[in-house]
């Protein structure tokens, strides 16, 4: 598959789930606004990381790119083209050129399906490969991410967490995907197997290319893989930069807090020490104006009143904050 000049582009996407009340005459009590309006792109062989607290939208944003979920509103454009007006063939081919790894490499995989079978299963779709051609491509994607020869006859359970997530690695590459969605791909691991795993996703992108997208509360792991960093508070996003910048000095208040919980204070630098206070709010009923204003530390009265936009205060970083 050429890989030239791959590019996604999420514009005002959102994504609202319905909540009823009742059991025959349901009453519409209002919608979850998992993802209310984001944007950004990712071009050929970026990462751009995904962060912040569970329940800000991150998954469900995921979710729409690799199409497990319809968007509400907005356009995911891949290479210029909104992927909701693509049918049939081009719709599986799409669907082989963006691919996903998820969290848990124990629920992921199915515990009653051989390991090669597993890896087999995005290949099935594809015409024209029979079986022997079919296994012979599962050896080379169990070698390329560092798994025994005798992967494909085992089943999963025989398999470590970390030695799972090759699995799910090996089954998203199987179709030469442009793009990997990967949501939490290490978050369920013990922390000495995860930079392992972080270390094999870095080498199989410089080896083919594709694109990642980070989906990840380990501030860490995303500054370690990510040029390019979005910074998400109840379906919004706060604040896009470069990895760098972003850990270097964040802007957003949400950001600072975010880095601030995460990250070793660094004992030469003079860190702000500041406390993430309360709960995320419920994205049924955000708060007026800016979402983050009733935990923020700097909020003043035009934070509850009106709500920020998004806009670049430096070259390549925007935030969405009244302070800028």
């Amino acid at each position: 598959m050429d890989h030239n000049g791959f590019s996604l582009e999420a514009r005002g996407l959102v994504k609202h789930f319905p909540v009823t009340k009742g059991i025959i005459i349901k009453r519409r009590l209002g919608a979850v606004r998992a993802v209310d309006g984001v944007n950004f792109t990712i071009g050929q062989g970026e990462t751009f990381g995904l962060v912040g607290e569970s329940g800000c939208g991150k998954t469900t944003t995921g979710k729409l790119v690799v199409m497990l979920e319809k968007p509400s509103a907005g356009e995911l454009l891949v290479n210029g083209e909104d992927v909701q007006s693509f049918r049939g063939a081009q719709r599986r081919a799409m669907r082989g050129m963006i691919q996903m790894v998820f969290q848990n490499p124990y629920s992921s995989l199915n515990p009653r399906m051989r390991v090669g079978d597993v890896i087999a299963e995005p290949l099935a779709a594809q015409a024209g490969m029979n079986k022997a051609q079919r296994l012979a491509r599962v050896r080379e994607l169990a070698s390329l991410v560092g798994l025994p020869i005798e992967t494909p006859e085992l089943y999963p359970h025989e398999f470590s967490g970390g030695q799972r997530q090759r699995i799910a690695v090996a089954r998203a590459m199987a179709l030469n995907p442009q793009l990997i969605v990967l949501d939490e791909p290490v978050s369920a691991l013990d922390v000495s197997i995860r930079a392992q795993i972080l270390n094999l996703l870095q080498r199989l992108q410089r080896q083919f290319g594709m694109a990642y997208l980070l989906i990840s509360h380990d501030l860490a792991a995303v500054h370690h893989l990510s040029n390019r960093v979005g910074v998400m508070y109840l379906g919004k996003l706060v604040e896009l930069a470069s990895s760098d910048d972003l850990y270097r000095k964040p802007l957003h208040p949400y950001s600072k807090l975010l880095l601030a919980a995460a990250l070793p204070a660094d004992p030469t630098r003079v860190r702000e020490q500041i406390a993430l206070k309360g709960e995320v709010p419920n994205a049924l009923n955000p708060p007026p104006g800016c979402r983050f204003h009733p935990r923020c530390p700097v909020a003043f009265d035009r934070c509850s009143a009106e709500e920020p936009l998004l806009q670049e205060v430096e070259p390549g970083r925007q935030v969405a904050c009244h302070l800028y």
